[in-house]
């Protein structure tokens, strides 16, 4: 058996071929010793790769706040059309009870048929509220899975840049101890933060099957006024 202080070097030495050429010098360290080494939990990437990553997160949470801007502004919209036809309703409720008092049965019936066109567009109008607060929540839990993925990334990056400054130092001792720390430490809040990101994921694909219920259910009833049910 291998005194320990060789292992140590040994699995040092297939790290930074791993940093070259991953995938071949994996596979040779494996073929030579049998099992894994040394294992990197996050995989390296190179730095540019993970910068515009993280761009493309930024930019993604300034796009979900425009857009759940929008929905607000729509849903605002929605809320208030539901109010002017309440109210809207009520004087023909008003003109209705005046017509049945003075007898004039066909005006009655006339304002009475107002009242339900008018109903039925309130209902349609909820739906479309209803649709914009999905929205609205889609867009929120965009924005978070932006934010967990510009972390996730940031931290990534800070990790590859730990790796290349170890290579560039790569003696033992207390110093290079020290660094391993570091560089073990960001790798596993790397981690820690790739999961929080993954299960924002989650959430934002079950909050984007909301949105797509919302609008099936909107195009359904928009259908059945079409057809006069």
């Amino acid at each position: 058996m291998l005194p320990r202080y060789l292992v140590t070097a040994g699995s040092f030495l297939l790290l930074v071929g791993v940093l070259a050429e991953p995938r071949a010098l994996l596979a040779q360290g494996a073929a030579n010793t049998g099992f894994d080494s040394f294992i990197m939990l996050v995989p390296p990437r190179d730095t540019n790769a993970i910068k515009k990553q993280l761009r493309s997160a930024i930019e993604a949470g300034g796009t979900a706040e425009t857009r759940r801007q929008q929905a607000e502004t729509m849903r605002l919209g929605a809320r208030g059309r539901i109010e002017a036809k309440k109210v809207e309703i009520d004087r023909i409720k008003e003109r209705i009870n005046l017509a049945r008092k003075e007898n004039r049965e066909a005006d009655r019936l006339g304002l009475d048929a107002e009242r339900k066109a008018a109903e039925l567009e309130i209902r349609l109008m909820e739906r479309r509220e209803e649709l914009r607060k999905a929205e609205i929540d889609l867009e929120i839990q965009r924005s978070e899975l932006a934010g967990f993925s510009q972390k996730a990334l940031a931290l990534e990056l800070q990790l590859a840049t730990r790796r290349a400054g170890r290579l560039r130092k790569p003696g033992g001792g207390a110093a290079g101890a020290s660094l391993d720390r570091v560089i073990g430490e960001l790798e596993k809040q790397t981690l820690e933060a790739q999961r929080a990101e993954a299960a924002s994921d989650i959430d934002v694909a079950d909050r984007e099957i909301v949105v797509i219920d919302r609008r099936l259910e909107l195009l359904d009833a928009q259908q059945k006024v079409l057809v006069g049910n």
